[in-house]
C-alpha cells in the first residue's frame, strides 16, 4: 500500500493475497516479449521546474525550491490525430472515491481535451495482477496498466521480468521535459527491474507511520500529541493508557495484527531496527532480536498495557459500514490508530460523513534508539503494448505530474503523488494537513527501501508468515514458537 493506500475500511471486492482483514481495511484507503520503444512522442512546451540532480536518496527540497515549483503542470502534447488507448486499472472506475475514478475524471476533464487522446479504463477483477496475466495469456493486452507492488495482485515486477510491461528508458531519455529525479528514488527503484524502468509512480507514501487521533478524546484527557512525531513509543504508551476507559468501551490504541505483513509488519520491526526480508529478498529476518522486539511491542500493547480489548474485535454499526480500526475510530471509541497518509483525504475533506469529530494527524513516535519505521510503497503505471506507446507515454506523464499528485488527495484518491514537490505543495499543506511536509523533514534520506522476495512470491510468503504470527497475537502461542514456524514456512517459499 495504499494498498495499499486509500485506507478504505469498507468491504472490498478486490482479493489481496497475504493481507488479512484489519490490514486490508486500512491499507485499501491507497498489480509478450520485450520490445524496443519507437520514436519519442512530441514534447510539451510550457516551462517546468528545474531538473533535479540524480541522487541516491530523495532529499526534501528547500523552502525556496518548493516555492519556485510550477503551479501548473505542462499540458500533454497534442496527438497528430485523435487516438484511443486502453488502460487496465484498479477496480473502481465508477466508484464515488478511489484512484481509478479520479483518473477517469481527470482524463475526461483535462487530458483528452488537450491531447486528443481518449483513455478507456478497464476495471481489473479480481485484481490487476491476475487480470493482466489473463489478458497476456490471451494476447489481448491493454495499451497500459496499473503496476501493482504490494497490492492489486502485487505482480508488477514479475510481469515486467516476463516482458508484459515494456521498459520506459528510451522514452524517458528522449523526453527532455520529463524529470525523473523529482520522484521518490526509493519507489522508482521498486518500479525498475534489472536496471530498466517499467513504470512511473501514481501514488506513493512512506509506510504505515501516520497516526490518526480523536482530538475530542485527547483534549478531554488533557494530553497533547506532537504532530511532528517528536516523542517516543514509551510516551505513546502512557498517553494511550490515559485514553483507555474500559468501562466506557473507549480504547487508546488498536494495533494491526491480522495480516500485518508486509506493510504494517515492516513498519513495526523497523521501529526497533529489524527487517522483514534480507536485501536480496531470499531470506526472512523476523527472528533477529530487533524484529522480535517490534513484534513483542505489539503484543504488549494488547495484553500488558490493555490498550484494546480484543485484537480481532468485530465492528458493527460504524458509519459507512466501516470495519476494523477505522470503524471503531469513526464510532468515537478508539482514540488512535495508524496507517498510511491515505486517510488524510477522507478525514480532512469538507463535509466528511465518516467522522463527526476533529481528527489530529501526527507522525508515529520514535522507536528504540530514535529509529523510525518507514517503507516506500504505493503503485505505478506502465506501458504494456508498443503500438500506441507515444500516446501512452503522454498519459503516464500526465497521471504522474505535480498537479495530479496534489489534486488526487482532494479528489478522493488517497495518498499524494510520489514527488517531493507534491508533498511540499502549499495548497496541500494548508487545505489538508502539514503531515506531508512533517514526513519529508523526518526522513531527510527519503522513504525506507521496499524489500521484496526475489522470486516474486510476496503474497504467499505474507500468508504463511501472518498465519503463524496470528497465534502469537491471539495469545495462543509464544513469540519463539510463532516466529520459528513463520520462519520455516516463509523461507521454504523463498527457495
Amino acid at each position: 500500500m495504499n494498498l495499499t493506500d486509500i485506507g478504505m475500511g469498507r468491504p472490498s471486492r478486490r482479493r489481496l493475497l497475504g493481507i488479512g482483514g484489519s490490514a486490508l481495511s486500512l491499507l485499501l484507503a491507497a498489480c509478450g516479449g520485450e520490445a524496443a520503444p519507437a520514436a519519442a512522442p512530441a514534447k510539451a512546451d510550457p516551462t517546468k521546474a528545474p531538473a533535479a540532480a540524480a541522487a541516491t536518496t530523495a532529499p526534501a527540497p528547500t523552502a525556496a525550491a518548493a516555492a519556485a515549483a510550477p503551479t501548473k503542470a505542462p499540458a500533454p502534447a497534442a496527438a497528430a490525430a485523435p487516438v484511443t488507448i486502453e488502460i487496465l486499472t484498479r477496480d473502481g472506475v465508477e466508484a464515488p472515491t478511489g484512484h481509478s475514478q479520479f483518473f477517469n475524471n481527470q482524463a475526461k476533464k483535462n487530458f483528452t481535451p488537450d491531447s486528443k487522446i481518449t483513455v478507456q479504463f478497464v476495471d481489473a477483477k479480481p485484481n490487476v495482477g491476475e487480470k493482466l496475466f489473463v489478458l497476456a495469456a490471451a494476447n489481448t493486452l491493454p495499451d497500459g496498466s496499473w503496476f501493482g507492488v504490494v497490492a492489486d495482485g502485487e505482480n508488477g515486477r514479475e510481469q515486467a521480468q516476463k516482458g508484459i510491461f515494456k521498459p520506459l528508458d528510451d522514452l524517458i531519455k528522449q523526453d527532455s521535459r520529463f524529470e525523473k529525479g523529482i520522484y521518490f528514488k526509493s519507489f522508482m527503484d521498486v518500479l525498475a527491474v534489472a536496471g530498466k524502468q517499467y513504470a512511473v509512480p501514481i501514488h506513493t507514501h512512506y509506510g504505515t507511520n501516520v497516526l490518526y487521533y480523536n482530538k475530542n478524546l485527547t483534549d478531554a484527557a488533557g494530553v497533547k500529541i506532537p504532530d511532528d512525531g517528536s516523542w517516543t513509543i514509551d510516551e505513546f504508551i502512557e498517553i494511550a493508557k490515559k485514553l483507555t476507559k474500559k468501562e466506557a468501551d473507549q480504547w487508546g490504541y488498536w494495533p494491526v495484527t491480522a495480516g500485518m505483513f508486509s506493510e504494517f509488519g515492516a513498519f513495526n520491526v523497523r521501529q526497533f531496527g529489524g527487517e522483514y526480508f534480507d536485501e536480496e529478498g531470499k531470506k526472512l529476518l523476523i527472528d533477529t532480536p530487533e524484529s522480535r522486539a517490534g513484534l513483542e511491542w505489539i503484543h504488549s500493547s494488547i495484553y500488558k498495557h490493555l490498550l484494546i480489548d480484543d485484537p480481532n474485535r468485530k465492528i458493527e454499526g460504524a458509519p459507512l459500514g466501516l470495519t476494523g480500526q477505522r470503524g471503531l475510530f469513526a464510532m468515537g471509541k478508539l482514540a488512535m490508530h495508524n496507517t498510511t497518509p491515505g486517510l488524510v483525504a477522507e478525514y480532512k475533506k469538507p463535509g466528511t460523513t465518516e467522522v463527526n469529530f476533529p481528527v489530529g494527524i501526527a507522525l508515529f513516535p520514535k522507536g528504540k534508539d530514535g529509529k523510525r519505521g518507514t517503507q516506500a510503497s504505493g503503485s505505478g503505471m506502465g506501458l504494456t503494448k508498443v503500438d500506441k506507446q507515444a500516446a501512452v507515454w503522454e498519459w503516464l506523464k500526465f497521471v504522474s505530474n505535480k498537479d495530479n499528485g496534489v489534486e488526487q488527495v482532494f479528489g478522493g484518491a488517497g495518498s499524494p503523488g510520489g514527488r517531493t514537490d507534491v508533498w511540499n505543495d502549499p495548497k496541500l499543506l494548508k487545505e489538508r494537513d502539514p503531515i506531508y511536509t512533517n514526513i519529508i523533514k523526518a526522513f531527510p534520506q527519503g522513504a525506507g527501501t521496499l524489500r521484496l522476495p526475489a522470486n516474486y512470491k510476496l503474497g504467499q510468503v505474507n500468508t504463511a508468515v501472518n498465519t503463524e504470527l496470528k497465534n502469537y497475537f491471539d495469545n495462543k502461542s509464544s513469540l519463539a514458537d510463532a516466529v520459528s514456524k513463520a520462519l520455516q514456512a516463509g523461507n521454504e517459499l523463498l527457495k
